[in-house]
């Protein structure tokens, strides 16, 4: 039997310099994401800081004004 494992397309990439999985303003963005059931998103170590994959554009649009906010 051969195990499928189930491919999201992947709409877009954000970086955040600097950051890390390990922030807590990046945990507590994680932790909004959830609790407002988001789509699937995927958190990697880029070249200058936190990567997220998304696999919603409504998601990617919010998380990018929101890293846009001083």
């Amino acid at each position: 039997m051969v195990k499928r494992r189930k491919q999201d397309e992947v709409v877009g990439v954000l970086e955040f310099k600097g950051m890390t999985a390990d922030d807590p303003k990046f945990q507590s963005w994680t932790a909004d994401h959830r609790e407002r059931n988001g789509g699937n998103i995927r958190v990697s170590l880029g070249a200058t800081g936190a990567r997220v994959m998304f696999t919603k554009e409504a998601d990617m649009t919010f998380w990018k004004a929101r890293s846009e906010k001083k």
